[in-house]
């Protein structure tokens, strides 16, 4: 696209080859990451000096030149590593105070391209950085030491040494290595929970004492950095500006507005309305507020005068260097149909930068800077947002104070705060009774520069800098919803957690709290009756929730963790809510409260979750996504790292030879024989697998001298190999190792050869060491099918997943540092996550990025903080965490495999002309399976009817229509219901015509078409009877060619042809085969039976050729009584669960026809009915609509057989037979989806479209963990078992029995010890190919990995007993597992299922330009015009009452949204605990608050009227909000309260805080795309709850009655439905799926099997429960909850635009628009008439602008800047003249400032648009709201060529063409009216002339003149063409119309030569048109009374007139000079 480079682009080197940047590799990959990619780098070269060659020149180079001597190496490796240093000395360091954005690539000393074979000879200087130029000294520091005060002299030179910021770099990364040290001894509390000991003093360790030198040292460097630039204030800013009035009145240095400059757009109302100056007007508050904070900013204002000019004004607003490079290097981009404007952010940036444009145009001293600037310059920048350091940082550098630049400012807390901790030490405060150690963490801080320690892990940092805003916007959004749903749950559940069961003191035990089990009351031992709970004062509350069992007491205590569960506070219901957003550890929250509450407080968690998880965190997806997607496609580089995005190597790239510059093949016997047997390695792979997969615990001598000697044999059959294929290779043998697969493969093997020696293979690595034979089998994966693209998308893009793993392990290495300052030492060392060191801090940081089980570190931590005093601050920094990590850094990781994904953006356009000429081509239909297998194929033809043959060809399709139509299509008045005339029935009809509408859409969708064919506008508009225009007929004629090309009506007609022909060819069958269209050969289609039964169904495959069609009222009635049916069978099934028949049974006995069974007979009966219909009606197979034809039917087929099954069963057996019959009970629920038909689109456009992509990431999945389980079987096989008994040593201990008490150590008893497999909350084992399979494919879904790799941490040999953190180095197996398994996959699904929404709606293959031009579509398509009384109220009181209703920023709005805000905040003070006053006083702010609520609406009300004021849904909502507040506030306060109107005032006032949506824009915005995208959500959420419904009855059916085992409690359990259905809403998240698929795996001896004489199972089983948990974890949470992150992305990302129309199109823009639609349009019809153009054109201000003159240069404004001065200076002035009080001076002046070639653009402009709106709108109607928004865009917001998507640009571009013609026809006729005017004026005039001579002389009679003057001298016009004059001096009888011409010439021109022909040429013929001459108007600014006339051209009017008499305008002329003569003739 054109729309130029990034804001934030960074240049390149003036000096290097732009021609080969798009050949260069990865340009800063130091570490040979992408060797893999084409613009892979030797070893040994360095990457980044060779980044100007291509990959062949640097095979070439190295192959021919001359290699250096050793010593020559040695010294090329000392100067590549010092310059490495350098480099990242500046980007770290960075003394220059550069921002993040002007270092983000470190160039080489040059860039220059350096040779081996002339390094001697060529080597150059490198160019370094000058800080003697980028850190000038200015001004006075710290207002003391000035330009030559040697302290600041000698810091100076401090800072200039060469070798400065290498120094410090080096004291960062020593002082990250001594942090880790000091952090890397173990330092935990015991293990009985004593508190901490004191500590006084700092100085223990010798890492004290480094640190301390170390901080010194940063201490003099940051003061060094101040005193040269300054702590805040800029050197050059007077201190004394601190002392300066706040309130005194500066000249704040306002720049005067711009002049008009094109058809500008201008970004804000302010701009455009903006008032003249020197107004007179008194300052408004709002500019008193303005100087205040001017004032008050003043002295910190920046200086930004570089040290190379002091030309710049002081006060330009010039942000960053970079800032200034990308706003500046921008390139204009055209418009292709108006005018030549620019796109908005290219005038944002114009206009920011205006007052620096003469010095960076021309500045006295050109820098590189200046020069890269120009819009002339020829080289290409570099991108993405990289500098060439060592040119960019020797010039115009702002060398910012050091508090004002972010990474000083990190710098300065962590100085700071290391001196507070070190104070706080020495004196014993740190760590006393209470710890303070948030100083020692922020210390910390200092080493946070190492994030910039690649170019890479900066480029990230830069990408998230460019997302932070839309990242803030969404956050608030965000925060917003999560105080609301704080705020209802302080409301709803406060204290709800305080209460639990308590078991009763039996045996002199004390009161014992069990457990966590909350409750709502208990069994009064006395009564045995349920008694309500206990409150702290000893009253009785309410009985609800839970009810403990008898021998317990339900009583209130503290909350769980120290009180910081509980929803008592804001702030705690605030933590709540987050934990709830992050899907993990909510289920237990969740269940608390329903046992604490009631079971309705679930949908509380479930609302919470889909609301925040499901959709408002899928926005930060959606930003992250979007934006780094816009910076790609606008770079043409990664968004993470500096290297340009590069296809993968072609894999047939082998063996060729580089000979000047071309490969060359060359013949090699050895490669060819290869090639032939190059899949027996890979077969050899898979067997190494496979051996090492049968792997076992207790394996034999043989077992294990096979698998030694097999690793042997294939270890030299690979090694084998790498001699071959480097043979292949032979004579360029180095060419082997251009490739990365040859790289990788050698690394194989070499690692599986050295694995074998003894010692190693013997040792205990050997098993960690098998990775390198394990390894192997990703070349098995490549061989499979489709699985190499998918593999390449995922890890192609090496580079960037290497950038952004090292960043995230940058990150979490920093706050694990952060945290182990403050935790070391605090928790106890039997935790596993204790932050006793850094690699536990670092595997608990890992775990809160993870989200598993984080909720375990935050509680943990916070409550061991409690007694010390730090809890809150763990809290926060957890959360913070947490925040961070899981909703951006995980997210970026989608970012990146959306990158691989996603198509290159100059490849775009190609593909998307690729498929429009392929979508013209015609369909080719398929044959279907059915025709293969059809008899009537083989049969003769028999048929009854008579064929004409012969006919002609252009006779056959019309003929076969004719026939197809005669034969039954239905014809549209027979589809119309007959009217009835009954008057009194017509209302009940109309009810019931509406019911059935709804129903038939409800089934079949929506049958009608709301597009209009461009064929049919023409005759549309001629049908009219209303008077015609007459411009009307050769629009029409232009319509008709528009229409012509408009390929979607010629689509749509091919189609139709073809689907005729179809249809023709079928019952040309059918005539020939009469049998074929009898179903079972019986039943014809005048058969009675089988019309009725067509009545009733709809065909398969197309409507009926020749039989009757379904009526609509039959078939919608038939398909309702099929949903009551479903929806009654799903009722029953409700009902009747397993549980519920047992006790039926028990009751009644084992009976048949029980209710249920009829009921479920019946069910089954119907289905079967209308299986019967369907056949009758169109038969099963070998019929034109055959059963089988649609998919639908087959599924409706297969659910109609499962059920028969069931019911037969449930009806020989009682009870049914087995789980299986059971089971199909649950298909009931799938034809919801068959029966309604959003349900069918949804499932198949989200589903079935995308199952491919789906199903091969899961293959990939799968593909990926055989591996890794072969690998976790060798490390961990036998090792992980653990006794029950955690006193035991070992399994020689692990036998007899020991004791176990489950509440405290009261009511022990006796337990078997267990060797077993562990089972902290799932049940695995590692001892088995298919147990280590089964547990790696449980933790890939983040569930439950943390307590495996906590047992594997914990491993200390085989047969030992485990102990926490003996074996730490076992957790990197999980984290790369998790790393590369868990979050690539996840995030895999995401990508392909985003890219399947891409795909599906057509904007994968979009440029950026398109999508922001789709998503400007959606914006305005939103948008419904206002509804204001059509005139303004008169009386004054409702006039104020109108004007306080429609300021949206008038005081009386502020003061509500100040009122609201405030209304929000009393909320959040509610708290558990009562507090009388601040209760009151809260309740009597509600009560004001709800009063002025509504007093505002009636405000609005009786202002704008009912029919205005309910036409807005916010003023229901308000009248239901505010009357419903008013009302319970009242109730409430009188004391008539109860539970209903309590819990009703706090839904009213909850409600109240919704309007601050409506009030805040971005808010707004997105609630508003919200509702737009509802249909979306609503039918993902309703298909979604349809596969709930499905599962459910499943899991009712197969597990109701099994055991309950470790998970299930009397609400977590699959007995009812209702539970079932919660279960599965929590395991849609991943909460605890695993650990309940065991549980419900249990087989006997655990369970009871059936018997005859109880035929009911406790048992679970294995494979049910495998295949149902698996296949809904699968489905729900990989699928389901992903497709809410396709969706969010997809259709919310117009909201977070940037660039493009949709930033300019504000609220505000939109309501001015509003406003004046409200005032022109139709009140009635809502549409804008066409006599209504012109003045509402005139009145559009804004960036919808599109009047000729600006605001500015009206008539009135003119006359008021020409106003006579009173000034009597002034009057003395020589050469004023004044003419009716304006001063002609004045005048000439305001009109010499008007830029003539804007205002021609203007016009032209305004003559497109207007006739464009003539020929859109509807003829007697006018045009719509949203069209006249989507015809301004296309003028004033988007460019055509660059938005549209071809199909679009066709159509668009013939309509241009079109008003082309339009706009120049009424050029002519405008000139052939100012030709009859001028004659009729000078026939006038003459008359009155002969007139005037006839009285005062005698009369001569002569010949007159002739009529018509000759072809050569004929004046049409006067020779000075002024459309308007506004000289005084005119010819007083020259009329001065401004739409004509004003004659002062009446003398033909006589001697004119064609080289004086003023003529334009247009850019185009019009097939119409003859004419393209720009008859434009030409204006003059001179009006002085001197202005010579001669000068002016007076003979280009012949030449006119010859050119209009030559062309096909002249016989329009003729008829002009007709009519002319006719109509004076007429005039008496």
């Amino acid at each position: 696209m054109h729309s130029g480079e990034s804001s934030a682009s960074l240049i390149s080197r003036p000096d290097s080859s732009a021609s080969t940047l798009g050949d260069a590799g990865r340009d800063d990959d130091e570490a040979h990451l992408t060797a893999n990619m084409s613009g892979e780098v030797p070893v040994g070269v360095d990457a980044e000096r060779v980044s100007g060659a291509t990959p062949r020149t640097r095979r070439r180079t190295l192959r021919y030149s001359t290699g250096p001597s050793p010593l020559q190496r040695t010294g090329s490796t000392m100067r590549n590593v010092t310059r490495s240093l350098r480099r990242a000395s500046l980007r770290v360091v960075n003394l220059a105070g550069m921002g993040l954005e002007d270092h983000v690539r470190m160039a080489d000393a040059g860039d220059e391209k350096v040779d081996d074979e002339d390094d001697e000879e060529t080597e150059k200087v490198e160019v370094l950085p000058d800080l003697s130029k980028s850190l000038p000294i200015r001004g006075r520091t710290l207002g003391w030491f000035g330009p030559d005060s040697r302290v600041r002299l000698a810091m100076y030179q401090s800072l200039v040494y060469t070798w400065t910021e290498p120094a410090i770099l080096c004291l960062i990364i020593f002082n990250a290595v001594v942090l880790t040290i000091h952090a890397s001894r173990s330092l935990t509390l015991p293990t009985d929970n004593s508190s901490p000991s004191p500590v006084r003093g700092y100085f223990h360790v010798w890492e004290d004492y480094a640190l301390f030198a170390l901080f010194i040292l940063f201490s003099l460097e940051s003061f060094a950095r101040i005193c040269v630039s300054g702590l805040v204030l800029d050197p050059d800013v007077p201190t004394s500006f601190l002392f300066t009035s706040l309130f005194s009145n500066h000249d704040v240095g306002l720049a005067s507005n711009p002049s008009v400059s094109g058809v500008a757009r201008q970004n804000s109302l302010n701009s455009a309305h903006a008032p003249p100056a020197n107004l007179g007007r008194q300052p408004t508050i709002t500019n008193r507020l303005q100087r205040l904070y001017s004032n008050a900013s003043r002295p910190f204002a920046l200086a930004h005068s570089s040290h190379n000019s002091t030309e710049m004004p002081a006060d330009s607003a010039m942000t960053s260097t970079a800032t200034l490079v990308g706003t500046a290097s921008r390139t204009n981009r055209s418009r292709s149909d108006t005018a030549g404007s620019t796109t908005p952010i290219m005038e944002k940036a114009a206009a920011g930068a205006q007052r620096l444009h003469k010095h960076l145009r021309d500045p006295s001293h050109p820098a590189f800077y200046a020069e890269a600037m120009r819009s002339d310059q020829s080289k290409e920048l570099a991108l993405p947002f990289r500098l060439s350091m060592d040119l960019a940082r020797g010039v115009t550098q702002r060398n910012v104070p050091y508090l004002r630049h972010s990474w000083s400012r990190i710098d300065f807390v962590a100085i700071v705060s290391f001196w507070i901790m070190f104070a706080l030490a020495q004196t014993g405060l740190e760590r006393g009774s209470h710890h303070i150690g948030i100083f020692r963490a922020l210390s910390v801080l200092r080493v946070a520069r190492l994030l910039a320690i690649t170019s890479g892990t900066t480029t990230i940092m830069r990408s998230l800098k460019t997302a932070r805003p839309l990242l803030a916007s969404v956050a608030y959004f965000v925060l917003f919803a999560m105080a609301l749903f704080s705020i209802i749950g302080v409301q709803s559940f406060n204290g709800s957690f305080r209460r639990s069961c308590y078991l009763s003191p039996t045996l002199g035990e004390a009161e014992l709290q069990l457990g966590s089990q909350s409750c709502g009351g208990y069994i009064d031992p006395q009564t045995l009756n349920a008694t309500a709970y206990i409150q702290r004062d000893g009253q009785p509350g309410s009985i609800k929730g839970f009810i403990c069992p008898l021998g317990q007491v339900c009583r209130e205590a503290d909350n769980p963790y120290s009180n910081i569960e509980s929803f008592d506070t804001i702030y705690f219901a605030a933590l709540q809510v987050i934990i709830v957003a992050s899907a993990n550890g909510w289920s237990p929250l969740m269940y608390s409260m329903i046992d604490a509450e009631f079971f309705v407080s679930c949908f509380f968690f479930i609302a919470c979750i889909v609301v925040l998880n499901f959709w408002l965190i899928n926005l930060f997806v959606a930003v992250i996504t979007n934006t780094f997607s816009a910076i790609r496609e606008e770079t043409h580089k990664s968004a993470f790292g500096a290297a340009p995005l590069q296809s993968v190597v072609d894999e047939h790239d082998e063996g060729w030879a580089l000979t000047d510059g071309r490969h060359i093949s060359k013949k090699n016997l050895v490669r060819d024989v290869y090639e032939h047997i190059r899949w027996c390695w890979v077969a050899l792979a898979l067997a190494s697998l496979v051996l090492q997969a049968t792997r076992e615990v207790e394996i034999g001598p043989t077992h294990q001298s096979i698998l030694n000697n097999g690793e042997l044999v294939l270890t030299l059959a690979f090694d084998l190999e790498i001699v071959v294929r480097i043979v292949a290779h032979l004579p360029d043998w180095r060419s082997f190792f251009y490739k990365g697969n040859n790289w990788l493969d050698l690394i194989l093997a070499v690692g599986s050869s050295v694995i074998q020696i003894p010692a190693v293979h013997n040792s205990e690595v050997y098993s960690w060491l098998t990775i390198f034979q394990l390894a192997r089998f990703y070349r098995v994966i490549l061989e499979i099918p489709r699985m190499k693209p998918l593999l390449m998308s995922v890890f192609g893009n090496m580079y960037g997943l290497a950038n952004m793993t090292l960043f995230l392990l940058l990150v979490n290495y920093l706050a694990s540092l952060f945290a182990v300052q403050i935790l070391r030492g605090d928790l106890p060392s039997d935790q596993t996550m204790n932050f006793g060191q850094i690699f536990t801090s670092f595997l608990a940081i890992y775990q809160v990025f993870s989200s598993e089980n984080w909720t375990n570190v935050l509680y943990d931590s916070a409550t061991a903080e409690v007694a010390l005093g730090q809890s809150a601050v763990v809290v926060l920094f957890v959360v913070s965490w947490f925040f961070f990590a899981n909703f951006i850094v995980l997210q970026m990781f989608i970012a990146v495999i959306n990158e691989n994904f996603s198509v290159a953006e100059e490849s775009k356009r190609g593909q998307q002309a690729d498929f429009y000429f392929a979508a013209q081509q015609p369909e080719k239909v398929k044959a279907a399976w059915r025709r293969k297998f059809n008899p009537y194929r083989w049969f003769r033809p028999s048929p009854k009817a008579i064929v004409v043959e012969n006919l002609p060809t252009n006779l056959v399709l019309p003929m076969q229509k004719a026939l197809v139509q005669d034969y039954g299509l239905p014809a549209p008045e027979r589809r119309r219901s007959p009217r009835t005339t009954d008057g009194r029935k017509q209302g009940v009809r109309h009810y019931a015509n509406k019911s059935l509408n709804a129903l038939q859409q409800l089934f079949i969708g929506d049958t009608q078409s709301n597009d209009v064919p461009l064929t049919n506008l023409r005759n549309a508009r001629r049908d009219s009877m209303a008077p015609q225009d007459p411009t009307n007929d050769e629009t029409e004629r232009h319509l008709e060619l528009l229409a012509s090309v408009n390929n979607e009506v010629a689509a749509a007609e091919d189609a139709s042809d073809a689907r005729y022909e179809r249809m023709a060819q079928k019952a040309d069958f059918i005539r020939d085969h009469p049998s074929y269209d009898k179903t079972f050969w019986v039943f014809s289609q005048k058969n009675v039976l089988r019309r009725s039964c067509q009545m009733v169904v709809r065909p398969a495959g197309g409507d009926r050729i020749f039989g009757r069609p379904p009526s609509p009222v039959a078939h919608t009635i038939f398909q309702f009584v099929l949903l009551l049916t479903v929806i009654g069978g799903i009722v029953v099934e409700s009902i009747a669960t397993p549980v519920y028949r047992r006790h039926f049974y028990t009751e009644h006995g084992y009976m048949r026809g029980s209710w249920f069974d009829i009921a479920e007979s019946v069910f089954g009966l119907l289905l079967v009915v209308e299986f019967i219909i369907k056949v009758i009606a169109d038969g099963f197979l070998f019929t034109p609509n055959a059963y089988v034809r649609s998919i639908w039917n087959g599924l409706d087929f297969f659910i109609m057989v499962g059920l028969l099954v069931n019911v037969t069963t449930g009806l020989v057996f009682i009870g049914g037979l087995s789980r299986f019959t059971r089971a199909l009970k649950a298909l009931r629920a799938l034809r919801l989806i068959t029966l309604i038909e959003k349900m069918r689109t949804t499932f198949e456009s989200l589903i079935l479209s995308g199952v491919s992509r789906i199903l091969d990431a899961a293959l990939l999945a799968i593909l990926y963990m055989i591996p890794y389980a072969v690998w976790g079987l060798t490390i961990f096989a036998g090792l992980t078992n653990e006794c029950n008994d955690g006193n035991a040593s070992g399994v020689t201990d692990c036998i007899n029995e020991y004791e176990n008490n489950v509440v405290g150590d009261a009511f022990g008893f006796p337990v078997p010890r267990v060797w077993a497999n562990p089972s902290p909350s799932t049940t695995f084992s590692f001892d088995t190919f298919r147990a280590s399979l089964l547990i790696l494919f449980e933790i890939v879904s983040l569930e439950g990995w943390i307590d495996v790799m906590g047992v594997a941490t914990s491993i200390t040999g085989a047969g030992q007993q485990p102990q926490t953190n003996a074996s730490q180095v076992n957790a990197i197996f999980f984290l790369v597992y998790n790393l590369l398994g868990a979050v690539v996959i996840l995030t895999l699904f995401v990508s392909i299922i985003i890219g399947n929404f891409s795909s599906k709606t057509g904007t994968a293959l979009l440029t950026q330009p398109q999508k922001e031009w789709i998503d400007l579509q959606k914006l305005i398509r939103r948008q419904r015009p206002s509804k204001r009384p059509k005139t303004k109220p008169t009386w004054k009181f409702r006039a104020w009452c109108f004007e306080r209703a429609v300021s949206k920023h008038g005081w009386w709005s502020r003061m509500m949204t100040v009122l609201f805000t405030v209304h929000i905040f009393a909320l959040m003070t509610q708290t558990f605990v009562a507090q009388r006053v601040v209760d009151q006083i809260r309740s009597d702010f509600f009560l004001f608050v709800t009063f002025m609520y509504v007093v505002d609406i009636l405000v609005r009300f009786y202002g704008l009227g009912w029919r205005s004021y309910r036409a807005n849904g916010w003023n229901i909502f308000d009248v239901i909000v505010g009357i419903g507040s008013l009302l319970t506030t009242i109730t409430v306060r009188i004391g008539a309260n109860g539970y209903v109107i309590d819990q009703l005032q706090k839904l009213f006032l909850v409600s109240i805080a919704f309007k601050l949506v409506q009030r805040m824009n971005n808010l707004n915005k997105l609630f508003k795309t919200a509702v737009a995208s509802l249909p979306v959500i609503l039918s993902l959420l309703s298909l979604w709850i349809i596969l709930f419904l499905f599962f459910a009855i499943l899991f009712v059916e197969v597990f109701s009655l099994t055991k309950w085992n470790s998970g299930e409690t009397r609400n977590q359990n699959y007995s009812t439905m209702g539970n079932a259905l919660v279960m599965l809403a929590f395991m849609s998240s991943g909460e605890g799926w695993n650990q309940y698929m065991h549980d419900y795996a249990i087989t006997y001896p655990r369970c009871t099997n059936s018997s005859p004489a109880d035929p009911d199972s406790d048992c679970g089983s294995e494979g049910w429960a495998f295949t149902l948990f698996i296949a809904w974890n699968l489905l729900s949470m990989y699928i389901f909850v992903n497709m809410f992150t396709g969706v969010v992305v997809e259709n919310f990302s117009y909201v977070f635009q940037m660039t493009g129309g949709a930033k300019s199109v504000t609220r505000e823009e939109v309501r001015a628009f509003k406003k004046v639609w409200a005032e022109f349009a139709n009140q009635r019809t809502g549409f804008l008439e066409r006599s209504q153009f012109v003045p509402f054109f005139s009145k559009l201000s804004g960036i919808f602008e599109v009047r000729i003159y600006p605001v500015d240069y009206r008539i009135s404004n003119i006359l008021a800047a020409s106003r006579e001065s009173t000034d009597a200076d002034y009057a003395w002035t020589a050469n004023i003249r004044v003419v009716d009080g304006v001063d002609l001076k004045k005048l000439d002046m305001v009109l010499n400032r008007i830029d003539y070639a804007a205002i021609r653009r203007r016009r032209n402009l305004y003559s497109r648009l207007y006739h464009e709106a003539i020929i859109t709108h509807q003829h007697g109607r006018g045009i719509s709201f949203t069209d006249m928004l989507l015809l301004l865009a296309h003028h004033k917001l988007i460019v055509d060529r660059d938005a549209l998507v071809l199909k679009d640009l066709v159509v668009r571009t013939e309509t241009n063409k079109l008003v082309t013609d339009l706009v120049n026809l009424d050029r002519v006729r405008s000139l052939l009216s100012t030709i009859s005017h001028r004659r009729r004026f000078l026939a006038k005039r003459e008359e009155r002339r002969q007139a005037k001579m006839d009285r005062d002389l005698p009369a001569i009679i002569v010949d007159g003149l002739p009529t018509t003057p000759p072809q050569s001298t004929r004046d049409i016009t006067s020779a000075q063409r002024r459309s308007m004059s506004l000289s005084p001096f005119s010819d007083p009888e020259t009329p001065t119309r401004r739409d004509h011409y004003d004659v002062s010439d009446l003398s033909p021109a006589v001697g004119s030569s064609p080289s004086s022909t003023r003529l334009h040429r247009g850019r185009r013929m019009s097939d119409m048109s003859m004419l393209s001459t720009d008859l434009g108007l030409r204006y003059t600014r001179d009006l002085s009374a001197f202005r010579d006339s001669s000068v002016m051209p007076d003979d280009d009017n012949t030449d006119v007139l010859a050119t209009m008499q030559n062309s096909s305008w002249g016989a329009m002329m003729l008829e002009a000079e007709e009519e002319e003569d006719k109509h004076g003739a007429t005039v008496p």
